[in-house]
């Protein structure tokens, strides 16, 4: 009888549709093991599944959502653990650039001009930057071949004022 009651809660658990995510608990649970890294094959075996229905559920945009969901929490947690070591990491660079060690020295300071060349210092035209943001691209009517764009003038004005321009 206790068996045949567990049965009953797991199919409930395979049936039941959560109503945020249209998913069933177990396919929640499957995706937050995939987005923590584990393998299709142990998060079948965790949530007591066979490894086809995984890959099936890989196919339901409703699960691949999720899914991507939980991934980017994990990304999130990560950029803000990275932030954290940031103070540490700068120190390190700066050691490794005063290293005795020639070839520390050279990859530290390539590493170094590499990210320093990798910033966009671009956007140095505020007006310019606000009229840009003003702008969209609408799509050709049947009387027009391509597409134009179009100016928000009371946006701009608006951006143009609380940024202090106007």
């Amino acid at each position: 009888m206790q068996i045949a009651i567990e049965m009953d809660k797991t199919q409930q658990n395979l049936t039941n549709l959560t109503l945020v995510t249209g998913l069933t608990p177990v396919q929640e649970q499957a995706a937050m093991l995939l987005a923590s890294g584990e393998s299709v094959t142990e998060v079948a075996s965790k949530v007591n599944v066979n490894r086809a229905t995984i890959y099936l559920w890989q196919q339901k945009i409703n699960f691949q959502c999720f899914l991507n969901q939980q991934c980017q929490i994990i990304q999130d947690n990560i950029k803000n653990g990275l932030c954290g070591l940031y103070a540490d990491a700068l120190q390190a660079v700066r050691s490794s650039l005063q290293s005795t060690n020639e070839t520390l020295r050279l990859k530290a300071a390539m590493y170094v001009i590499g990210k320093v060349e990798m910033i966009d210092a671009s956007r140095q035209d505020p007006e310019a930057e606000i009229r840009k943001a003003c702008t969209t691209i609408e799509e050709a009517g049947w009387d027009l071949l391509q597409p134009y764009e179009k100016f928000d003038e009371s946006k701009y004005k608006e951006l143009m004022k609380e940024n202090g321009l106007m």
